[in-house]
């Protein structure tokens, strides 16, 4: 069903704005020339009122005539003058508003993410307008534009389809609405049909049929498809601007494939292309996602040698690859540069600061920023908030974690399911049991819902303490919400049962099968717990019998991979990995002769410290 335009028609037979206006003016004219015969005749009569009326209008047929003339031409003029000013200035925001998403602030609300296509504006002469439309052509281009912008792709469809039924010739603006519209959807496959029915429509793609396709290749993930269409971008005879390069490396940089985001750059350059800072920005953040800081400050030198001024976000990706490092002092060289360069930090600036300092375990450092930050006037968020009640988690700072919770309050902002688990994590750091369940009573009167993980930290104080009886309780609970054990829960469980006394062996038994068969594969956490709760050779029964597969793990110390073949037997590998005193410890369990239970433990169960007590036992 074809699309109608709201209130409007389009039909090639209706009357447009201008017709209609004569109309009206024709219709004023002749009761105006009526009236004034009418007046006349009332003037030119014997009696008082034509006395009267002609004592005091003297100059009747002055001002007859005046207002015939005012009438007919000045305010016709005027009305039209109107209209024109209107429309042009409604066809002006059309074409603003149905450029591709150049901008991150323009005036339809294209989509806010921070890609090099939204992020750069339009060049000029590459905006895609097509010649001035008028009446019925003009409100079907705004139309197209308006249902793209918010994401209606079918209707846009439809629009453009009653605008070609209806005997308007299509633009390359319209179709540039269409496959942007496809694009923001995420539908690469759609917007590159529509941009072939561009081609056959008599029109030529522009720089931005381009960008746009490129720009929905890069949200894709797809970063070979968009360097595809660059080169076809090429061979179509399109010169590629800033922006098409750009997106590419955003498209690489996402990806987190440095050297060929760094070779497109260098073909950008020798094309003639002058990179923007936005290309930079891409490079300094993938290098921050491979946790490279120098390589990001590298970029960074590289875009000031160029002559190009760092903005907000760049020093931001610095800041946060130094993050990512490890490195919070440098992170804070970074931010001290960037204010003494009179950039205002932002409050994703400031989060990876704090990042930084809650990766380092400095919770007095995330604290101070995290004022710095308020009173500086940046409103905090929950990611702000949720970073320094981690570093003071890693900290083990339980009472600064349940300061931020009211310090959240205060200023309004709502914690969300990771902040109470940072805090839940917090309390279990130093077993305080009571303030934990406290926590996690404030968390469900504000209404947030837990997760798996949040159970399993809230379980943790518990587990420690040989509490079994409430980590059970605490099971049931979860349960209850619809959440199933996970293997950070079924440890937690097994902790529980292991440090109890006495050990409760066949509830962990019990709690290891069905955790199981209910697809948790256990890990050699979970293991080395098992072992501690119920015996390694139970363990290793318990494991044959589940038909479990451990989940993978790396190596170490010489340890093969946890496989089920492993536990029956030795592994060729592990024999090469020996260092001396592993020998000396279990150089008779290698002996692939002999069925030494201790060898398959030492292989089911590595590091567990348990070898030397159980040998002193026997």
């Amino acid at each position: 069903m074809a699309a109608a335009l709201p209130n409007k028609t389009g039909a090639p037979g209706a009357l447009d704005c201008k017709q209609r206006s004569a109309v009206i003016f024709a219709g004023l004219s002749a009761l105006m020339f009526i009236a004034d015969c009418a007046l006349q005749d009332v003037v030119a009569a014997e009696g008082p009122l034509g006395g009267w009326l002609d004592a005091f209008c003297g100059a009747r047929t002055l001002i007859g005539e005046v207002g015939t003339v005012v009438v007919c031409m000045v305010v016709p003029a005027a009305y039209m003058q109107f209209r024109k000013g209107g429309a042009a200035g409604s066809r002006v925001v059309a074409l603003r508003c149905t450029k591709p998403p150049t901008a991150a602030a323009d005036c339809s609300g294209w989509p806010k993410t921070r890609s090099p296509v939204d992020q750069a504006p339009t060049p000029r002469g590459c905006s895609g307008a097509s010649p001035p439309a008028s009446g019925g052509a003009l409100r079907f281009q705004e139309a197209i534009a308006a249902a793209a912008r918010e994401d209606d792709a079918s209707k846009a469809e439809q629009l453009l389809e009653a605008m070609a039924s209806a005997g308007y010739r299509l633009d390359t603006q319209s179709f540039n609405a269409v496959i942007h519209a496809h694009a923001r959807r995420g539908d690469v496959a759609k917007a590159e049909a529509w941009l072939a029915r561009l081609r056959g429509s008599g029109n030529q793609p522009n720089v931005v049929s381009y960008n746009v396709l490129l720009d929905a290749c890069a949200k894709a993930d797809d970063a070979d498809a968009a360097e595809a269409w660059l080169v076809k971008m090429l061979a179509a005879g399109v010169r590629p601007n800033e922006v098409s390069y750009a997106t590419v490396i955003h498209a690489h940089a996402r990806l987190g494939d440095c050297a060929r985001a760094e070779a497109c750059l260098r073909k950008m350059i020798d094309a003639g292309v002058e990179p923007n800072i936005v290309s930079y920005n891409s490079l300094i953040s993938a290098c921050g996602r491979r946790s490279d800081r120098a390589g990001a400050e590298r970029w960074l030198a590289e875009a000031e040698g160029r002559g190009l001024s760092p903005k907000v976000t760049t020093f931001t990706a610095v800041v946060d690859a130094c993050a990512k490092s490890g490195e919070a002092d440098r992170a804070e060289a970074w931010m001290e540069r960037m204010c003494a360069a009179g950039i205002q930090p932002n409050v994703v600036t400031y989060c990876a600061m704090i990042d930084a300092c809650a990766k380092a375990g400095d919770g007095a450092r995330a604290r101070r920023w995290h004022r710095r930050m308020l009173e500086r006037g940046v409103p905090p968020n929950t990611h702000s908030f949720g970073a320094v009640v981690s570093a003071c988690a890693k900290a083990g700072d339980v009472a600064a974690a349940v300061e931020q919770l009211d310090l959240m309050k205060r200023e309004g902002v709502s914690a969300d399911v990771v902040v109470f688990s940072s805090v839940l994590d917090a309390c279990a750091k130093v077993g305080d049991r009571a303030l934990a369940r406290s926590v996690f009573q404030q968390m469900r009167a504000q209404g947030v819902r837990p997760n798996k993980v949040t159970y399993g930290t809230l379980a943790r104080p518990f587990a420690h303490s040989g509490d079994w009886r409430e980590v059970e309780r605490i099971a049931q609970d979860m349960k209850a919400e619809g959440l199933r054990v996970n293997d950070y829960f079924l440890y937690a469980m097994l902790v529980a049962y292991a440090t109890a006394r006495p050990r409760q062996a066949e509830r962990a038994s019990k709690a290891f099968t069905e955790a199981c068969a209910a697809g948790v594969a256990p890990n050699q956490h979970i293991l080395r717990v098992l072992a501690r709760a119920v015996g390694r050779e139970r363990c290793q029964e318990l494991l044959q019998e589940s038909q479990a597969t451990p989940a993978p793990r790396a190596p170490c110390r010489g340890a093969a991979g946890l496989t089920g073949a492993g536990l029956a037997a030795e592994p060729s590998t592990l024999a090469a990995r020996r260092t001396s005193g592993f020998k000396r410890r279990q150089g008779r369990a290698h002996d692939p002769g002999r069925q030494d239970p201790r060898g398959r433990l030492a292989e089911c169960v590595p590091r567990l410290g348990l070898w030397r007590r159980c040998s002193n036992k026997r």
